[in-house]
């Protein structure tokens, strides 16, 4: 069986991007939702004449274009990064054990090495 490798980068980026939307700014929560509307426009391989294709994936906002012109992936991980230095009051949900990023913010199981500590926060 094949285990999944742990990038903490690629985790604290996924915990940022689902979790702490609250703490990126408009612009940044605009191109969020701009990434969304294009990988949803992407697995319909929708044609730019698509009539939701601007609105969705926001083609037509020069900012957005230009904010995604490295990628999807490297756009994440900026907001990420800037987030985590923003906002110094957060904290990251990580497993006692392993110290791995946890799967959500209320996560009392690690995934990675399989620590549970449900019954210690009763």
């Amino acid at each position: 069986m094949n285990a999944i490798e742990y990038d903490d980068d690629q985790e604290l980026t996924r915990y940022v991007w689902n979790y702490l939307t609250s703490r990126m700014t408009s612009f940044e929560r605009r191109v969020r939702h701009a990434i969304i509307g294009r990988e949803k426009l992407a697995k319909l391989n929708a044609p730019p004449e698509y009539p939701l294709y601007a609105s969705w994936g926001r083609t037509d906002e020069a900012e957005v274009n230009t904010a995604l012109a490295d990628g999807h992936e490297v756009y994440r991980r900026r907001v990420c990064m800037r987030v985590l230095v923003d906002c110094t009051d957060i904290v990251v949900n990580r497993c006692p054990r392993c110290e791995r990023v946890l799967r959500t913010p209320l996560a009392r199981q690690c995934l990675w090495c399989g620590f549970d500590w449900h019954a210690a926060s009763s």
